[in-house]
């Protein structure tokens, strides 16, 4: 039997017994909450978790889950290792498109190991756009500016460099996974060298955007967030 999930992974091996199964199983695609089951804005943008909650989503769930059921759980297959696009360039990769390893990587060695990686990626605990978190409405106005800030700490105390990015909404949206493009960057609202706090200078044009927040430790690792926004005349 071949199972896939994503938020639901906690309840696997209940329902499977529920089902009245009692042969073995293989979770063959799980992984964080799925844009699907995820908190949606007003203009039918999903919320997508930061790397760290990701990270706290996939070990919380697999421990109470999978990993206890010793009889008929065979093993798992993690989804994504790797990087697409599919809402947006972070959503399901737990790796980036440059290559770096997020926090979830560290937790997957932990689960399927024991042992954490000798170096850690970074932990990042809030993102705030105009003072408001992802699961906030965020309404700004053309051409205004705003402040962005977010909190990173390093496990190993390595030094941060951070990378600010500007997208519109993604609109190739397909199902199923297939694939999508990826948005093209929108350069000159953000400046060049904003490390923890950055200034935002809202679009002129009114529609969907998303910011986000790459955070990367020296050593191929790397905190990713982003805050969707929407740009509405007064």
């Amino acid at each position: 039997l071949s199972i896939n999930t994503y938020a639901g992974l906690a309840a696997i091996p209940q329902q499977v017994r529920a089902t009245g199964w009692t042969g073995p199983y293989v979770v063959a695609e799980w992984g964080l909450t799925g844009h699907w089951e995820s908190p949606v804005t007003p203009w039918k943008a999903s919320v997508e978790e930061t790397s760290s909650q990701k990270a706290a989503v996939y070990q919380s769930r697999y421990e109470a889950s999978v990993a206890r059921d010793k009889t008929q759980c065979l093993g798992t297959y993690v989804f994504l290792w790797g990087q697409k696009q599919e809402r947006t360039p972070t959503w399901y990769g737990i790796f980036t498109e440059d290559g770096k390893e997020s926090e979830v990587v560290d937790v997957m060695q932990y689960l399927w190991s024991g042992q954490w990686p000798q170096n850690r990626a970074p932990h990042l605990a809030a993102f705030l756009l105009a003072g408001q978190p992802a699961t906030a409405t965020v309404y700004l106005h053309p051409g205004q500016r705003y402040p962005a800030a977010v909190t990173v700490t390093d496990p190993d105390r390595d030094p941060l460099t951070y990378r600010w990015e500007l997208l519109p909404e993604s609109t190739d949206l397909k199902s199923g996974g297939d694939r999508e493009t990826r948005p093209a960057a929108i350069p000159g609202l953000l400046p060049a060298a904003a490390r923890a706090q950055a200034t935002l200078q809202a679009p002129a044009q009114e529609g969907a955007y998303r910011l986000f927040v790459y955070a990367y430790d020296g050593h191929d690792n790397v905190a990713t967030a982003n805050i969707p926004f929407y740009v509405k005349r007064k």
